[in-house]
């Protein structure tokens, strides 16, 4: 499929073209060519606008030196005409003789000052006028470099250096002019007529004309030249408006269609595979992010072409499953099996669409009036009914489905068969039968062993004449019985680990009352015990413990059938087991870890070692033993502490 600009094409017919990781910052650049070619043009412009400004401060500064030339070269004529003026006057008062001598010396005095207040203001206008020349050459000289400003800068130069030299030739001569005046008027006349006027206009008047008449040129000159200055700032200024403008709408251009388009394409692009033509592809040119984005879109597409499930390939899963799958609608009534389900029950799929999803289950297992959905959704072990009414054992599960709307719109069921699994429990349940059976038998055989041995045991003691003797063989006795009795009561339990550790203890204190007859009729024997299942390798040493601690009471607490009391006692705790045996006797004259202790209490110290358990004795108003042990998680080193 093609559409518009869009390029698609089979994955299995062409590959997805990847760049360089080098190549995929070339958006990065662009802009960055961008912005450089826009600082370029507004460097561009502040550079012209420098140039033109600095044309227009150098016009300016001939400008205004042409300006201070005039008036300088004014001010040096004004001074030259008023100290021209004032020598014809101190002439004509020195002609008119000593008539007046007083009013003669006071014109001449005032005279005399106006010549020296004119001598001063022209050497200051020439100070000026020399400052003037000096600054423009040197900024001039710094802004215009050249021969062209040298020339200019000497024929400057040189006019005022014959100024300020003609210029000292007329004070020269008006010094000797009032020497004369003073001397001899008619001199002094003639002097001022001969050379001073001849001086004044045939040197002086000239060169400040030609100064005035330059200063206007040049005047006039940086008028025009500062216009041209402006005109062509004004030009250039157009010339790059026009470049910047059009560099603009290239820089757009070229972005719009590097940056822009390319977007555009990706856009339509993914708006069609979201709606589901995985087959377009997006058109593959740039080497930029733009392209290295394509080159992700098409991929993804194409894996998603290649991964996506589509109705056909779900329809294959649903077909190839196993399990019976159940669909059914808002009423419950059956709308698709899958083959499995007819295989299972041996329906045609047609025959089953259409009926109620409970005709498929055993009624007894469901229940009267029970609603399948609560009973079935968190799943259950019941029986289906195949076509020809037999049951099939599975294990069902069924969960509801909503529509897009949220609304219920029926259920799924999904049902395994689990005959060879009932078949297996069937087999696992007989084996351990079996072994449970053969342990009763190997109990039931110790015991009977154990009963051999004490048989055996008491025909021998029967041969001895040794009292003692013959005690230690119905200790020996005692002990076989108590640890057949484990045996015997395993052997009639249906837990094989286990005992009741209260009823074996009633078993082997009745055991033991018989065995001493009436040496322990005025004792009597009291059981505080919890009713706790003990593990086999506690329970043989603890039996064995109590049948020793009984037995050491019976022969020694009570001496000449003296009555008493025995307390047995044991319950359990955080930290494990506790037995007490405990009775009102005479008391014991050993300590239990006397080294010349009875065979009995040795026993009992292997004993509580094997238990990892704490021996605590007590005599006080008889003798009591307080065993404490942990169970068979917590065993922790043996410690016996008597007291």
């Amino acid at each position: 499929m093609a559409r518009g600009n869009e390029v698609c094409y089979n994955r299995s017919n062409s590959s997805v073209p990847r760049f360089p990781r080098y190549l995929a910052m070339r958006i990065g650049l662009k802009l960055t060519a961008a912005f450089l070619g826009i600082a370029s043009l507004v460097g561009a412009a502040g550079y012209l606008a420098r140039g033109t400004n600095r044309e227009v401060e150098h016009e300016m500064e001939r400008l205004s030196r042409s300006a201070v030339v005039k008036a300088d070269t004014a001010e040096i004529a004004d001074a030259l005409y008023t100290s021209h003026l004032a020598a014809h006057a101190l002439a004509a008062t020195a002609r008119r003789g000593s008539s007046a001598v007083a009013a003669t010396a006071d014109e001449s005095r005032e005279v005399h000052g106006q010549i020296e207040r004119s001598r001063q203001r022209i050497e200051q206008s020439l100070d000026r006028l020399r400052l003037t020349a000096e600054s423009l050459i040197r900024g001039s000289a710094d802004a215009w470099p050249g021969e062209a400003m040298d020339q200019e800068a000497a024929r400057s130069l040189q006019s005022l250096q014959q100024l300020q030299q003609k210029s000292a030739e007329y004070q020269q001569l008006m010094h000797e002019f009032l020497l004369a005046a003073e001397e001899d008027a008619e001199n002094a006349q003639q002097f001022l007529e001969n050379r001073l006027c001849r001086h004044f206009q045939s040197e002086l008047l000239p060169l400040l004309s030609a100064e005035r008449e330059q200063a206007r040129s040049e005047f006039t000159r940086g008028i025009r030249s500062t216009q041209r200055a402006i005109a062509v700032a004004d030009q250039r200024r157009g010339m790059l408006t026009i470049a910047a403008a059009a560099g603009a709408v290239v820089l757009g251009l070229f972005m719009s269609r590097s940056i822009g388009k390319p977007l555009g394409l990706l856009q339509r692009a993914a708006l069609e595979m979201g709606q589901g033509r995985l087959d377009t592809r997006v058109p593959v040119h740039s080497r930029d992010e733009v392209g290295v984005l394509a080159v992700a879109l098409n991929q993804m597409a194409a894996d998603l072409q290649e991964r996506t499930v589509s109705r056909d390939h779900l329809d294959n899963i649903i077909r190839s499953m196993r399990e019976m799958l159940i669909v059914t609608d808002t009423r419950l009534q059956i709308r698709y099996v899958n083959p499995a389900t007819g295989d299972e029950l041996g329906f045609v799929p047609d025959e089953l669409v259409g009926r109620p999803l409970e005709d498929l289950f055993a009624r007894e297992d469901l229940g009267p009036n029970a609603a399948l959905v609560e009973i079935l959704a968190p799943g259950l072990q019941c029986n289906m009914m195949s076509k020809s009414g037999d049951r099939i054992p599975v294990h069902c599960s069924l969960a509801e489905m909503s529509d897009a709307a949220g609304q219920f719109d029926g259920v799924v069921c999904v049902a395994s068969n689990i005959s060879r699994q009932k078949e297996a429990e069937a087999q696992i349940l007989s084996a351990l039968r079996e072994k449970q059976l053969l342990l009763k038998e190997v109990h039931h055989r110790v015991k009977n062993n154990l009963q051999v041995i004490s048989s055996l045991l008491s025909l021998q003691a029967q041969e001895l004449r040794d009292p003692e003797t013959i005690r230690l063989f119905q200790e020996s006795q005692g002990r076989i019985r108590s640890m057949a009795l484990i045996h015997e009561q395993l052997y009639r339990s249906d837990d094989l680990a286990e005992i009741e550790f209260a009823g074996y203890l009633e078993q082997l204190v009745a055991h033991l009352r018989h065995t001493f007859g009436n040496s322990a009729a005025e004792i009597s024997i009291g059981l505080e015990v919890e009713p706790l299942p003990l593990p086999l390798d506690l329970a043989i040493p603890c039996g064995m413990m109590v049948n020793e601690l009984i037995c050491n009471a019976m022969e020694h607490a009570f001496p000449n059938c003296r009555s008493g009391e025995i307390h047995i006692g044991f319950h359990s705790d955080r930290s494990g087991y506790c037995l007490e045996v405990a009775d009102n006797g005479v008391g014991m004259r050993t300590e239990p870890a006397d080294t010349n202790a009875s065979l009995g209490m040795k026993v009992v110290q292997a004993l509580v070692r094997q238990l990892h358990g704490t021996l605590d004795v007590r005599q006080n108003g008889g003798t009591a033993f307080v065993l404490r042990f942990p169970g068979s998680q917590q065993r922790h080193p043996d410690s016996i502490s008597s007291r």
